[in-house]
């Protein structure tokens, strides 16, 4: 490592090379930063919209949406575990008739 850093401040161009390839990644760090908050904000506004056109309360407070976005995520969970445990039990079964022929 002290080597590296030795390298780094005795040559400039590599020093700026390595500032150079910094900036690319924090740049690139940021950018995908932004674009992930765009996302989140995307994703509310088609809940809220979502809210409006069903005729639902839209919630006033974060805490509101906080705990509508839990039982929703809940009700999702439960219907994936249903969903692969019945998908489970019929490929168990296949295979279990294939063994026994």
């Amino acid at each position: 490592m002290e080597q590296i850093i030795n390298t780094l401040t005795s040559n400039p161009i590599y020093l700026v090379i390595a500032v150079i390839l910094s900036l690319i990644i924090i740049f690139g760090v940021i950018k995908r930063l932004i674009k992930l908050v765009l996302l989140v904000a995307a994703i509310f506004v088609l809940y809220v919209a979502y809210m409006m056109w069903t005729g639902q309360d839209v919630p006033d407070t974060f805490e509101d949406v906080k705990k509508s976005a839990q039982e929703s995520v809940e009700k999702g969970t439960d219907w994936i575990k249903k969903t692969v445990e019945k998908k489970a039990a019929e490929k168990v079964d296949q295979i279990t008739k294939e063994i026994l022929e």
